[in-house]
């Protein structure tokens, strides 16, 4: 059976265990047999089990209930699956190729530039892995030349269509980020070096959107509160998968969230700022309250 076959029949598995929160054998198989995908329920328990082995992904079976669910606190889950749904994608997209098929006629990318470095993202996920250094050569968007650095890497995160990896500059041990697409040439440096803040790199970027942040942020408790019609399309597409909603009433949804306050983030809420205002904390709501007063005096201050 091929590669893609699995995927396909891993993706649903998931998905159907995720939107279900508990879901029988006999349920997963009627509804992947009804997207036109062959499975057995010997095959659907094999692929269950290769899910938990091979990937490490916490899937539990109650007895009682007779139904399988994710453990909530695995953070493996949503990154695994998003994976999936971008293999598949690909696989879609391949297929028109094969064709013949003309595909700017019917999908359309946001941008083209989402593509460039992305041939650097095999050989940087190999280097984390081995722990190796690289030495890098870099152009920043403002910048005339190029740069070289001695780098650890040690993650790789993708924001707004881009890709970028963070890691450490070997001399200054300070946390730095490169975006692939500025990437002019990078080379394993023969140096290894030994991943001493792994975890603590990777857990600060689980608080934080974008890809600016240093060892001495702090995490804080942030309350936004939303207009319905924002509201209701936070959630469906959260801010960060630190979301949850702590008040709904018909007037407004209440949203809290745990995360480092940051460029990234005070933009995010600037772009919904006329259908959501900060309440907590209160630094962060007089920043954004300042950036709107800035923004407002570059409208009335236009000559155009």
């Amino acid at each position: 059976m091929s590669y893609q076959a699995k995927i396909k029949r891993y993706l649903q598995i998931l998905q159907l265990i995720e939107k279900s929160k508990l879901a029988t054998s006999a349920e997963m198989l009627d509804k992947i047999i009804e997207t036109g995908i062959k499975i057995s329920d010997r095959q659907l328990k094999r692929d269950i089990e290769s899910l938990r082995t091979e990937f490490g992904l916490d899937i539990h079976y109650s007895v009682s209930k007779r139904g399988y669910f994710l453990d909530n606190e695995d953070l493996t889950f949503p990154y695994f699956l998003k994976l999936l749904e971008f293999s598949q994608n690909i696989d879609l997209l391949t297929s028109y190729l094969k064709e013949g098929s003309n595909i700017s006629e019917y999908i359309e990318f946001e941008d083209y530039n989402t593509f460039k470095g992305l041939q650097y993202i095999r050989e940087i996920a190999f280097f984390i892995k081995d722990g190796l250094e690289v030495r890098l050569k870099y152009k920043r968007f403002d910048a005339k030349t190029e740069k070289e650095y001695n780098f650890q890497p040690y993650l790789l995160r993708e924001y707004l269509n881009r890709w970028y990896v963070i890691g450490l500059l070997a001399e200054t041990d300070e946390i730095r980020t490169f975006g692939l697409d500025r990437i002019v040439s990078l080379h394993n440096s023969g140096q290894k070096f030994k991943k001493c803040k792994s975890n603590s790199i990777v857990s600060l970027f689980r608080n934080v959107i974008g890809i600016n942040a240093s060892e001495n942020d702090i995490v804080e408790d942030i309350e936004l509160v939303c207009k319905p019609f924002q509201g209701n399309l936070l959630k469906t597409l959260p801010l960060h998968n630190s979301q949850k909603v702590i008040i709904e009433t018909p007037d407004e949804i209440v949203f809290s969230y745990k995360l480092v306050v940051n460029f990234e983030l005070k933009q995010r809420l600037l772009m919904i700022s006329t259908q959501s205002k900060v309440t907590k904390p209160v630094s962060l709501k007089n920043e954004i309250e300042r950036m709107l007063t800035e923004a407002q005096k570059c409208y009335k201050n236009s000559e155009v």
